[in-house]
């Protein structure tokens, strides 16, 4: 979602400027509806299955496969070609770098700014079959020699794509595939995810805080009048949802009141007394809430953040890993890996954001930082830079 979400906003936030610029937006038709009466033109971009992708992400394979990077090439250029851009953004599309180079325009790229080579590196393993029986806290210990091992495995997959197309090598790591573009895009704010020494054609263009109308349900009011402190539970589209039975027995020890979004996904263990719906108003419920709990991904973690809200992260794959090791650091939450979310530790983690203060005094802080970052039109400042 976070990919859909980014461009999205970055989009939006040239409303005031429609007049300077010929805007284009393609996506997956399943996001058709939070496209329509866009001022901007939009179309469909096909892409892989979503469970394909998460798919590989669950067993540390490459992301695509060279098949799928090879129809993504193919259709970048041919859109390409018929829109005739100045400047083409993508996010996670790995196949861009190398559309834009044949066709010789332009490209930026959209990443986190913990994935930057200019970033401080952080060394966590994802959740993978192998952290399933043997306890993660183990195998860290002799992770950092390996990671680069794996890096460099996905980056050769994508080395040999870029052959077939004439286009030269990366660099075997990781880092480097995904900033290869002529422009890389932060969608962070400097201070939450500092770089020290990156070139001038990387830039920061703030959180890209966005959500889709999401109606509320009927029980809106009676839950914003609640008097216990509320926890919202959004693990998303790819959250680990099979942690829910524990961490619903770890909130059924505490006064607290749950609110809950399945996003649309089959759930078993949900309770008479609770808040649930489908989908919620992610940012509006979050400000109702004393606690998010998410997936530890970007795409959770700074609306959260932006409402002033303290978030637990039960992050799975390596994104989810490296922001929630970013939000630990940065005092606005706490994350429990998904192979140990047990209700004991979820419990006492819950407990922890709930009981001490110094959590939601962090958060509110960040919030504060993100509102003013957003006073500034970063990407609008950043299409100054260039043209």
């Amino acid at each position: 979602m976070a990919h859909f979400v980014r461009p999205v906003a970055l989009a939006d936030s040239l409303g005031a400027y429609q007049h300077e610029y010929d805007i284009h937006l393609y996506a997956p038709s399943r996001f058709a509806p939070d496209l329509a009466d866009k001022f901007y033109s939009t179309g469909e971009l096909k892409s892989a299955p979503s469970e394909n992708f998460l798919a590989n992400i669950a067993r540390g394979k490459p992301l695509f496969s060279p098949e799928v990077l090879r129809a993504y090439v193919q259709e970048d250029c041919q859109l390409i070609r018929r829109i005739r851009p100045d400047l083409v953004v993508g996010d996670m599309r790995l196949s861009l770098p190398i559309s834009a180079r044949l066709e010789k325009v332009p490209s930026a790229v959209i990443i986190n700014a913990y994935w930057s080579p200019y970033a401080k590196r952080h060394s966590v393993i994802p959740e993978l079959p192998l952290t399933r029986a043997i306890p993660p806290r183990w195998l860290s210990r002799v992770y950092p020699a390996i990671e680069p091992l794996a890096g460099a495995m996905h980056v050769a997959q994508m080395n040999r794509v870029r052959k077939e197309f004439g286009v030269p090598p990366l660099p075997l790591e990781i880092r480097r595939m995904f900033t290869d573009g002529d422009y890389v895009l932060y969608p962070d704010v400097r201070e939450f995810v500092p770089t020290n020494g990156a070139p001038a054609t990387h830039h920061y263009v703030g959180i890209c805080n966005w959500a889709s109308s999401t109606p509320k349900p009927g029980w809106w009011g009676r839950m914003c009048a609640d008097p216990n402190p509320k926890v919202f539970i959004s693990l998303g589209s790819s959250g680990p949802i099979r942690v829910l039975p524990e961490l619903l027995a770890a909130l059924a020890r505490l006064p607290v009141s749950v609110v809950l979004s399945t996003s649309g996904r089959p759930v078993s263990a949900i309770e008479t007394n609770m808040y649930t719906a489908a989908l919620l108003p992610f940012i509006e419920t979050a400000a109702q809430a004393a606690v998010v709990v998410s997936h530890g991904g970007s795409g959770g973690l700074y609306p959260a953040m932006a409402a002033g809200v303290p978030v637990l992260a039960i992050p799975s794959n390596a994104d989810q890993q490296l922001s929630t090791a970013v939000l630990h650091e940065n005092g606005a939450g706490l994350g429990v890996r998904v192979e140990e979310a047990t209700r004991k530790v979820l419990y006492s983690a819950l407990l922890r954001i709930l009981s001490e203060a110094s959590y939601t005094r962090a958060a509110e802080g960040w919030a504060a930082v993100f509102q003013r970052d957003a006073a500034r039109n970063r990407f609008h400042e950043f299409l100054k830079c260039v043209f």
